[in-house]
């Protein structure tokens, strides 16, 4: 059996697309594990109809002892869950109907097997099903090192996992507000693990709803600290030059982001994170660093000019 957890938290008008995708699925050996995270809508009405009609859906109400979120949820609903299999899901998502059937088959004796996943706005189009895939999951040389870099994609719902092999990392970091799902791979991913790749679209996930990587993107002290912790996870289980650079070109650009908010206080600990994780493992890349910090020294003064400097703030 098939365990999908889906934390939930007002999802009225996207839930019921959700759970129809799910009874479409060809797979039927499955349950469906609910929990939700305090919705103040009609979001719990909703998902009642379903567990009405069908008892493979299972409906739970995060305890109010545990911390409040989305990892909260999938850890309570993973302690609840009786599958062979986990498989994660969110609450706006659409699932292809082969997608568990397809998965099962491939999974053979792997820790877990991912597929395309292809991103949709507004109500789900099923004609999206019939449309050709649009680009290819290689299989990588190092596997972590390409999860870390992002040349690997792997979201929270693209892996199918067999629940033996996922178990042992969890639970999910309940006190970060973004890259949990990083975090957990790359610890996930540190040991040997064999898998299956599916080139085929079998997840659509909606983009333009409110989700905290969105907020973090518009307002970058929200999610830093989670930033932080997840890439310090990374680094303390491969800090190739490639993973290192990487990392320095992405803390770079919040650097940035926070100088656009005129958030001084979030821009000098991108700063901190690249000096103290030595993301600067060259000459050539300290000496970039070091301009970057004094003219960053120099926009402190004077508070203004941010158009300006900004070329001056890249490697």
């Amino acid at each position: 059996m098939i365990s999908i957890i889906i934390p939930i938290y007002n999802r009225a008008h996207l839930i019921e697309e959700t759970l129809d995708s799910i009874i479409q699925q060809t797979y039927e050996d499955w349950e469906c594990i609910i929990v939700d995270d305090g919705s103040t809508d009609d979001t719990v009405s909703v998902v009642k109809q379903f567990t009405a009609s069908d008892s493979r859906f299972k409906l739970f109400k995060r305890p109010e002892d545990l911390l409040k979120g989305p990892s909260s949820c999938r850890n309570y609903g993973v302690s609840l869950s009786n599958g062979a299999f986990i498989q994660f899901f969110d609450s706006d998502d659409v699932m292809h109907p082969n997608h568990l059937k397809l998965k099962r088959e491939a999974i053979e004796a792997n820790d877990f097997v991912i597929c395309q996943l292809e991103a949709f706005e507004g109500s789900f189009d099923r004609s999206l099903f019939d449309k050709a895939t649009k680009y290819t999951i290689n299989r990588p040389v190092n596997v972590l090192e390409a999860f870390t870099t992002g040349e690997f994609p792997m979201m929270m719902v693209a892996p199918l996992w067999r629940a033996n092999s996922i178990k042992p990392y969890l639970p999910i970091r309940e006190d970060l507000h973004i890259l949990e799902d990083h975090e957990l791979y790359v610890r996930a991913l540190a040991t040997n693990q064999d898998y299956v790749i599916i080139n085929q679209p079998l997840i659509y996930y909606r983009v333009g709803s409110t989700s905290s990587t969105n907020r973090f993107y518009k307002e970058v002290s929200y999610g830093l600290g989670s930033y932080f912790e997840a890439k310090r996870t990374a680094l303390a289980k491969i800090a190739t030059p490639k993973v290192k650079l990487s990392i320095l070109k992405m803390t770079l650009g919040f650097f940035r982001m926070a100088l656009a908010e005129r958030d001084l206080q979030s821009a000098t600990a991108c700063l901190d994170f690249i000096k103290h994780n030595g993301l600067c493992y060259s000459l050539d890349l300290r000496l970039k660093f070091y301009r970057i910090v004094f003219f960053f020294t120099i926009f402190k003064m004077v508070k203004r000019g941010d158009t300006l400097f900004k070329p001056l703030f890249k490697l």
